[in-house]
């Protein structure tokens, strides 16, 4: 998750990769000479470099480019100092500092009229919320950074926004949506070229497929992404993507891929000085030896992991160490260090917001303890006493032994359900398959009786008008019949009227334009036929479309185009439409939006004919199907369907 946080908050450029301790000591050396605000710069970049090293240390240098911005009146430098600080609390878990600080800088850069500042920092705050569970008001503050970017025109960070709104999907569980608000937020980063969004893009998208326990899928696309940041050589990324990976071959028991992939990382961020990066890889390789059974490699790992984490404050890290330390001795049977270990992970569980101070007063109790036991058990010379002492030790043992046994049942009983789980799964599959295969003939069935019913207009009705326009105008023509010369071109034209009507019913059963030139050929005729005589302007644009797809994906995207349209024109009340068609690896979207007054999406009782048309034309390609309206704002519905 780190290579998300690092893409939501704050953006690296792309470009060589450097050593954080080489740039350190170039600022410190730069700061001995500087003064006034480019002094405060100075600051600030240290606060942030330290970031990763120390965080102690980066609040030393965040405070004291807020004490000099406030001497000298530099307003900029006191938005920074807040803002820079506010980030170095969200790593320590202090999430509530980080609000405050926030909203301090966000004062000052909204009396500095300052928008993408103001942007930003409803972004941070955002994730924060996020980060704290707050889902609600993490979705508000994405959302509020999202229309500011959007009046600001800055696609860039419109993509970065529909990200971020996708990731608080993600924690709220709406996997399908946040997959698709990741894809809206793909064609933005496409569009501007954005290499490395498009990489932020691939990471998270594979986040939510470990999500929807889909590994396969998780790891193509991280494979993704690490393509692309090793491309552009950014090392803090491409340890991220790697320590992913490897999270996922340990889960998969694939414990060999999965330390090869953590070296790599762990030497990347050693190269680098990233003392929270060595930290996390440390112990993820910890928790892979341990899977292997080669406990004193994982000793060695686990325990440097956890000394780094203690040093940079991240309680996170702390628990995950103590976790896997607890796990490896109760796999050796050492149930008192185990015992100890998880107390540890439960104390710095239940302290997450003053972890420090109470974790210093457990240690001391810890060592007071331990001391304390030790002399008393050299001062014992009652037999009884000894034999009590142990009696308690025996209880302990034996009631870490009943947890284990019944975290053993409790795995087999688990084991169990999920066998049920699939044998249901396989089911739901089956039955499903059914379903497409029944809705599949019966959309066939149509088409098949709309051709039938199209050639006989043509070749029937219209053969026959055409003979009937025929024999009339000779009639017509009949010097006998010039007094009433008025009426016969009266019903002349209505009988080329008629003609002209049943042509058009025929073409619209039985698309000419799509089977003999293609989708996008029948769109715009669609389009110009259904908009020509009114006053609504439409605008049609379509990329990456270099061949044509199969009849039956080409066949569902102008069905549901035609019923989308026939919507608009009877119920939206718009004045303006804009139709898309998009072509991105092997998937293709329709975005079709109005600002017409819009619509409540209600249940399946209460939709019409035309929706569950719709949905049945997705459902039958296996494609994806949302939509988003909100009253008097109009309406975007987007098809994804793979091609």
């Amino acid at each position: 998750m780190r290579i998300i946080i690092i893409l939501l908050l704050w953006i690296i450029v792309p470009g060589s990769f450097k050593s954080i301790e080489a740039q350190i000591d170039s600022l410190e050396l730069r700061l001995q000479t500087a003064s006034d605000t480019n002094k405060v710069k100075i600051l600030c970049d240290l606060c942030w470099e330290y970031r990763f090293v120390s965080s102690d240390k980066a609040l030393t240098y965040g405070n004291e480019a807020l004490e000099l911005s406030n001497e000298l009146d530099f307003q900029k430098g006191i938005a920074q100092s807040y803002n820079d600080m506010g980030i170095i609390y969200i790593d320590k878990g202090n999430y509530s500092k980080a609000v405050n600080y926030f909203n301090e800088s966000m004062q000052i850069r909204k009396a500095m009229h300052d928008s993408a500042g103001v942007a930003a920092l409803y972004n941070k705050l955002g994730i924060v919320y996020q980060k704290k569970g707050q889902l609600k008001e993490a979705l508000e503050n994405q959302i509020e950074a999202l229309k500011i970017y959007e009046a600001l025109g800055s696609d860039l960070w419109i993509g970065y926004c529909l990200n971020n709104i996708a990731i608080v999907h993600q924690n709220l569980e709406n996997l399908e949506k946040s997959l698709s608000y990741h894809e809206r937020a793909l064609i933005y980063r496409l569009k501007m070229d954005d290499i490395y969004g498009e990489a932020g893009s691939y990471g998270n998208m594979a986040n939510v497929y470990v999500k929807l326990h889909d590994t396969t899928k998780a790891i193509e696309y991280y494979n993704k992404a690490l393509q692309i940041f090793r491309q552009i050589e950014d090392g803090e990324s491409i340890s991220a993507m790697l320590s992913n990976l490897g999270n996922i071959y340990i889960a998969r028991g694939e414990e060999e891929k999965a330390l090869m992939l953590l070296h790599e990382s762990l030497a990347i961020r050693e190269k680098s000085g990233d003392k929270k990066g060595l930290a996390s890889s440390l112990i993820k390789i910890g928790e892979a030896y341990t899977n292997q059974g080669k406990y004193q490699e994982a000793s060695v790992v686990l325990y440097r992991g956890l000394k780094l984490a203690k040093e940079i404050d991240v309680v996170e890290e702390e628990m995950v160490g103590y976790l896997n330390l607890a796990k490896m001795y109760a796999l050796q049977h050492q149930l008192d260090s185990a015992f100890r270990n998880m107390s540890l992970y439960i104390s710095t569980k239940d302290s997450v917001y003053n972890q420090r101070l109470k974790q210093q007063i457990i240690d001391v109790q810890t060592r007071y303890e331990t001391e304390r036991m030790e002399q008393d058990i050299d001062l014992l010379k009652n037999k009884n006493e000894l034999a009590e002492l142990n009696l308690k030790q025996k209880r302990t043992e034996n009631l870490i032994l009943i947890l284990l046994v019944i975290m053993i049942i409790g795995a087999a009983i688990f084991t169990y359900y999920r066998y049920k789980l699939k044998q249901k799964a396989a089911l739901d599959e089956a039955i499903i398959r059914h379903n497409e295969q029944k809705l599949k003939a019966v959309l066939e069935g149509q088409e098949a009786e709309r051709r039938r019913i199209a050639r006989e207009l043509h070749d029937g009705v219209g053969q026959k008008l055409a003979g009937l326009k025929l024999n009339w105008s000779g009639i017509a023509s009949g010097d006998q019949l010039d007094k009433k010369s008025e009426l016969y071109s009266s019903l002349s034209n209505l009988i080329d009227d008629t003609a002209s009507e049943v042509r058009n019913i025929s073409h619209q059963m039985l698309p000419k334009e799509l089977e003999q030139f293609g989708l996008i050929p029948a769109i715009e005729g669609l389009l110009k036929y259904s908009f020509s005589k009114t006053a609504i302007q439409v605008t049609f644009e379509h990329f990456g479309i270099k061949a044509r797809f199969s009849y039956a994906v080409e066949l569902a995207i102008f069905r549901i185009l035609q019923e989308l349209v026939a919507n608009i024109l009877k119920h939206a009340k718009a004045t303006e439409v804009k139709v898309e068609l998009l072509k991105r690896r092997e998937r293709v979207l329709l975005i079709v939006e109005d600002n017409g007054q819009g619509f409540e999406f209600k249940s399946n009782n209460n939709r019409g004919i035309g929706l569950m048309n719709i949905e049945s034309r997705v459902e039958s390609v296996n494609g994806l199907l949302n939509y988003e309206s909100e009253k008097n704002k109009g309406t975007v519905v987007t098809v994804n369907i793979p091609c």
